[in-house]
């Protein structure tokens, strides 16, 4: 997942008029996963006033617009500002053809971030406009929209000529914040917003509880073993690169682990994925105040839960379907992808999220439940 800001150009170079506004500079840069577009405008503008999908062909058109195309790729990605409603937080995103047709426009999330007499940073997520890791060229396009006659009588870009070019890169997943020791059971309970985990894994039946979450397009929290790890790095790799968590849960499920039991489990998994686990489950939900302490020197917290499904002992697809689907706002549900024969919680996963969602509860990892964030670095 990458946050960017772009805007644009539709059809080969602009024609730059003598009364045309100059955008002074540009330049497009990386910081944690978002891409980032700086501007300077040669003059001050009123943000709201720009058009988030704009008509080139309109002489009064005004925009503020960045183009990328990728290397291979004969369609561009462009994003437009303005809007007179969340011009600070909103774009316009359209997908365009070599010809200049529209293939795809919605609106995408964006932060904006200083003035136009000052400067404008516009940041979003890459994915978001259609931009993969890759060699780009871009191009940002403006105009006051007070032409009289012909477009380049008002419009400016930049680069004048051509396109300038940038490199996007890969963003990793590397941390998440909120590791201050603190022993939590649940959330919020404002928001029907639930959080599945999964211990003891990674195991055979990791990948078939990754299944079941992307059909049902689903984010859950992995509380995995050192020990399980260290035989099957791959596996914690893939459950990352899903979009997933992953926590600490020890390094061999010992009861009341050490500190270096702990570190251990955390240097094991960050080896693995290159990720530094904030969150830590006690094996057998038992703690005491050495564990607790060694859990808030190591930077993380104690996560247990308030839904316990019990499926450890295979109570039956039914029962466990059932006790997922009891689950309130805020709730954390225990559930288990090692540590024994895990089908019935497989069977029993679909049936529950339906449930779930069918009640309008939306589910999310451990940390974004308590409010937390990732944390993301180019590569």
């Amino acid at each position: 997942m990458l946050l960017l800001a772009v805007l644009v150009l539709l059809s080969g170079p602009p024609e730059v008029g003598a009364s045309g506004t100059a955008l002074r500079n540009a330049e497009v840069s990386q910081k944690g996963r978002s891409l980032v577009v700086k501007v300077v405008p040669g003059r001050e503008f009123a943000i709201r006033k720009l058009e988030r999908q704009p008509d080139f062909s309109r002489p009064r058109a005004r925009f503020l617009c960045l183009e990328m195309k990728r290397r291979g790729d004969r369609r561009r990605s462009r994003v437009c500002i303005g809007g007179r409603k969340h011009s600070r937080h909103a774009a316009g995103f359209a997908r365009i053809t070599p010809g200049g047709r529209t293939l795809s426009e919605k609106t995408i999330p964006v932060k904006i971030s200083g003035t136009s007499a000052t400067g404008l940073t516009i940041a979003f997520v890459p994915g978001r406009a259609h931009v993969v890791p890759g060699s780009y060229g871009w191009r940002l396009l403006f105009s006051t929209g007070t032409c009289k006659s012909l477009p380049g009588d008002c419009r400016s870009s930049y680069p004048g000529k051509g396109l300038a070019r940038y490199r996007v890169r890969p963003v990793d997943v590397v941390g998440c914040t909120g590791g201050n020791g603190q022993v939590v059971r649940s959330g919020s309970r404002s928001r029907k917003r639930v959080a599945l985990t999964f211990d003891d894994g990674p195991s055979v039946y990791t990948p078939q509880v990754m299944d079941v979450l992307r059909r049902k397009k689903v984010k859950a929290t992995f509380f995995m073993l050192g020990d399980m790890v260290s035989r099957d790095p791959s596996a914690a790799r893939r459950v990352l690169a899903a979009g997933h968590e992953i926590a600490n849960h020890s390094s061999s499920h010992g009861l009341l682990p050490g500190y270096s039991d702990i570190s251990r489990a955390s240097r094991t998994i960050r080896r693995a994925t290159g990720f530094r686990p904030c969150l830590f489950r006690p094996p057998y939900g038992a703690l005491n105040s050495s564990v607790v302490a060694s859990v808030k020197d190591l930077g993380m917290k104690s996560v247990l839960w308030d839904v316990d499904t019990s499926d450890w002992s295979t109570p039956g697809t039914g029962t466990i379907r059932s006790r997922i689907s009891g689950a309130g706002p805020g709730s954390i549900v225990l559930m288990h992808d090692g540590g024994g024969p895990r089908s019935q919680t497989v069977a029993a996963l679909a049936g529950a999220i339906h449930n779930l969602r069918s009640r309008g509860y939306r589910f999310v990892t451990v940390t974004k439940l308590l409010g937390n964030r990732f944390i993301y670095r180019p590569r």
